[in-house]
């Protein structure tokens, strides 16, 4: 076993003047996001954000340190949402609700659901389309630490075509040099990563989610000028032609691939493209009848497709990161837990669908920092009551949440 799991007998003395206050989590189960077993009587200490140590064990318990006893409860990685939209609130028609709002008013709005995210104990999302440099400019406050919130990977706004897929969140664009020069604009802007619109959707009035819309030429000038900066390109991309354009063109990730076939998921599978699904998102939209009619309708056509695609992903071994949509219509944050169930249903295991959702996200989103549990990470974690290996629904219920190494909630 690693030498972090050895079984050992530590003493912690009292911290010399000046030095940093620890928090020491003892008696735990740790789901380390590694391994496939859980660590039982394990110990992490905690020091200036960061995991200091982890270990298995007893400790000396001493005043000068926060103890935490995690008996009979489970630690794990924070979650990771590969695909949020913090702008949307999640109700019937949330883009209305923001349609004439100014900038500053909406980075307002998606605090508060970045918040609410953050609660549900998502430690991290990455936020795939959002007006001017509103998202951009939180993420940037809730770095600098004046703010408490998740961390947020941002593109800012989509580049879509010119009328295309949510382009009321997007930078519209037409033809390679036209689309290599919003791009540049958008990297300019602050963007960590470019959001592409490769086909049509449900949620944008007048297209059909299997319609192409950018093409290959165009996706390949986003994807050379994101490359140069070394930064990942996400592509909407729900019908099989915008897919396989997608994949031509080099794109890191593939939101939705709700009509991926299997020729287009082993090449995925082949060049190392993570799938990142949002199934809950389009069974939310396909059986709720407030949602305007004309999403009503193609959603209720794309449930079953969606599905069988995912079980053939996963039977293939694609890489799939845990994303939802949330904030899309009807598709609060809370909804991310449901996301978790269809991918067990479809074959994952839950320890498949917690490595999706903590260590396999933060690859996908480049993040070296984040994901697991072990020496040198970011400290951002939580405590379950419940084994969610038992059931992956554990994870909805009460927990405690900690980010960079301090607890948001009781």
């Amino acid at each position: 076993m690693k030498k972090i799991l050895e079984k050992s007998k530590i003493s912690i003395n009292k911290q010399k003047e000046g030095m940093k206050m620890q928090t020491i989590l003892y008696n735990c189960s740790l789901i380390n996001g590694l391994d496939e077993e859980i660590i039982e009587n394990a110990y992490l200490i905690i020091e200036d954000k960061k995991i200091k140590e982890i270990g298995t064990g007893e400790i000396e318990k001493v005043e000068s340190a926060n103890l935490v006893d995690i008996k009979g409860q489970y630690v794990m990685p924070g979650l990771i949402d590969c695909h949020v939209h913090l702008v949307w609130d999640g109700s019937e028609d949330p883009q209305k609700k923001i349609q004439h709002l100014d900038e500053s008013t909406i980075a307002l709005e998606a605090y508060s659901h970045a918040l609410l995210t953050l609660k549900e104990g998502i430690t991290t999302v990455r936020d795939v389309a959002s007006p001017k440099k509103s998202v951009l400019n939180l993420r940037d406050v809730i770095n600098s630490g004046d703010l408490i919130g998740p961390t947020i990977i941002a593109s800012g706004p989509a580049i879509c075509m010119t009328g295309g897929h949510v382009h009321y969140l997007g930078k519209e664009a037409d033809g390679p040099d036209d689309v290599r020069r919003a791009t540049r604009q958008v990297m300019k802007e602050g963007a960590d990563l470019i959001k592409l619109m490769a086909t049509g959707g449900i949620y944008t009035f007048g297209e059909e989610p299997g319609s192409p819309q950018l093409n290959v030429d165009e996706l390949k000038a986003a994807v050379e000028e994101a490359h140069k900066k070394n930064k990942k390109v996400a592509a909407h991309a729900e019908g099989l032609e915008g897919i396989h354009n997608c994949i031509e063109a080099g794109v890191d990730t593939i939101e939705h691939a709700i009509y991926a076939d299997e020729s287009a998921l082993q090449k995925m599978k082949e060049n190392g493209t993570y799938l990142v699904p949002t199934m809950i998102v389009m069974k939310r939209l396909a059986t709720d009848e407030n949602i305007p009619e004309w999403a009503l309708e193609k959603a209720r056509h794309v449930v079953q497709p969606h599905a069988e695609m995912l079980e053939k992903a996963v039977k293939l071994g694609v890489k799939i990161a845990t994303g939802t949509d949330c904030g899309s219509p009807v598709t609060p944050p809370n909804y991310y837990f449901d996301e978790l169930q269809i991918m067990e249903d479809a074959g994952m295991s839950r320890m498949e669908v917690i490595h999706a959702s903590t260590q396999i996200a933060a690859e996908c989103l480049g993040l070296e920092d984040r994901g697991v549990l072990k020496e040198g990470m970011f400290a951002d974690l939580l405590i379950v009551e419940s084994n969610p290996l038992d059931s992956i629904l554990a994870l909805k219920d009460s927990k405690r949440v900690m980010k960079n190494g301090l607890f948001i909630n009781n």
